[in-house]
């Protein structure tokens, strides 16, 4: 069930005798978060997704501000407590008519954009409603990637923002052996889309990439390597919103154990949000660094892509798993900031991200009555758990294999080492939004930082020199 968002408790020290507060008085709000995730589909019949809330039952166009009032609705049996079964009953009459290109959203569910792209020329697989288990069609998730990295972030029960609504963008996430150049058009369809869209959709989340870190200029390979069209992509949209990604992505990115370093991922632009991973608190070497943020990289809670309730605490893994639970936390601060503003609205509109009546908040960065997409990512990074520990949401440490961890705990390794080089500012967690939120109240000032931003302030020169590079094609 959505939780209705009735602004910060701050605002009780109202009602103490001899107290000023830093929250002005206002009328609670229904604030809104939109994260939009680019990969394999969706399970809308899973519980971690479900809304009883009339307000569900409405078209998005109605409180979400700039939403297509095109979208169709897809209405599911979701009281089928069969997944199976609930897929076979809505089969030829929902799911052999959904189209590529077109938007959806599901009445009873959080999520309120559905939409797939397919290389230009391609049809879907037929939708075959014949047999037990339904094969085919787009938008509904067939390999359990993308419902996990959804849940990550928005689950019911466990993600980093339970009230946040979702958008699933569905593009094959593949390439074809005999046209790679084909893989490259989907995958920036999908990200230009959600960007586009960035009047109402607040963040992206992407848990993908090129196979192997490596550059080809004449884009023939696809998404085998990156490519210029690719890397402009990336910038490009994540220039609109804020646009997370996974780092140490990809077979050949993992297959060395040891990590891959950032900056020689081309597809890593100076814009981009690059997440990277901690072990339930533990040390991780294999993912790429260094990152901006981190959250736990294996073996985390995540939802069975086949089910309509079942979750499990090894579903998720990778950076994949962390990226976005890292989105749903800084869509969480964003949440907390249309709060305290009393802004209803979704979206980044000339960069600015929330609004309100200036002095709502007596100090801090909403003092002047607007949050913007720099001071949004600001205070995601300030506030990110330096030495981080494990929490309930990261699951268990993760099994012997290639990619557990070290036996080094984050929380005992000194403070005087830098942090930065393996995991950025640190975690996105239950710690850093208590602190985030403080921030955003006006109650504790932002963190100093000043060694990981100067760290970061080189870094991205250097990614934008490697950007100049990487975004120029072969004939240029």
């Amino acid at each position: 069930m959505r939780t209705k968002v009735l602004g910060t408790l701050l605002m009780a020290v109202l009602a103490l005798p001899g107290t000023t507060s830093l929250v002005a008085a206002r009328a609670p709000v229904e604030a809104n978060a939109v994260v939009a995730f680019i990969d394999t589909g969706i399970n809308p019949y899973h519980d971690v997704f479900a809304d009883d809330s009339p307000r569900a039952k409405r078209h998005p166009s109605t409180y979400i501000p700039g939403y297509p009032k095109t979208a169709l609705a897809l209405k599911l049996s979701l009281d089928e407590p069969d997944y199976w079964k609930a897929v076979k009953a809505d089969c030829v009459k929902v799911w052999s008519k959904v189209e590529p290109g077109k938007l959806y959203w599901f009445p009873g569910t959080k999520i309120v954009g559905a939409i797939a792209f397919l290389e230009e020329g391609d049809d879907p697989e037929p939708v075959n409603c014949e047999i037990p288990k339904p094969t085919g069609g787009v938008v509904r998730d067939q390999g359990g990637h993308g419902t996990m990295v959804a849940s990550r972030a928005a689950s019911n029960e466990y993600g980093a923002c339970r009230e946040c609504l979702v958008v699933s963008v569905h593009f094959p996430g593949s390439v074809n052996l005999l046209a790679p150049g084909g893989s490259t058009k989907p995958s920036v369809d999908a990200i230009k889309w959600a960007a586009d869209n960035a009047g109402w959709i607040d963040a992206q989340s992407n848990s993908w990439g090129p196979i192997v870190p490596a550059w080809e200029p004449t884009g023939q390979a696809g998404l085998f390597t990156a490519n210029p069209e690719l890397v402009r992509a990336v910038e490009e949209v994540s220039s609109k919103h804020a646009a997370f990604w996974a780092s140490g992505n990809g077979a050949a990115f993992r297959g060395g154990v040891l990590g891959h370093p950032t900056v020689l991922a081309a597809h890593m632009t100076p814009s981009a949000i690059i997440v990277g991973g901690h072990d339930s608190g533990y040390v991780n070497t294999w993912p790429g660094f260094p990152p901006h943020v981190v959250a736990d990289s294996c073996d985390a809670w995540g939802a069975e892509v086949f089910e309509t309730a079942k979750s499990g605490e090894r579903v998720a893994g990778g950076t994949s798993g962390a990226t976005p639970f890292a989105a749903g936390g800084a869509a969480q601060i964003l949440l907390e900031a249309r709060s305290l503003l009393g802004d209803e609205a979704t979206g980044v509109t000339k960069k600015v991200v929330a609004q309100g009546r200036k002095g709502l908040v007596k100090d801090g960065p909403l003092a002047d009555g607007k949050f913007t997409l720099d001071e949004w990512k600001e205070i995601t990074f300030k506030t990110a758990t330096s030495r981080p520990a494990g929490q309930k949401t990261d699951g268990p440490v993760c099994a012997p294999g290639p990619y557990m961890p070290t036996p080094i705990k984050w929380t005992d390794v000194p403070e005087g080492y830098p942090e930065y080089l393996h995991i950025g500012y640190g975690a996105v967690d239950d710690k850093s939004l208590a602190l985030a939120f403080k921030v955003l109240a006006g109650t504790v000032k932002m963190p100093d930082r000043t060694a990981t931003d100067g760290f970061f302030d080189r870094d991205r020169q250097v990614r934008e020199t490697t950007y100049g590079v990487f975004s120029s094609t072969a004939a240029s």
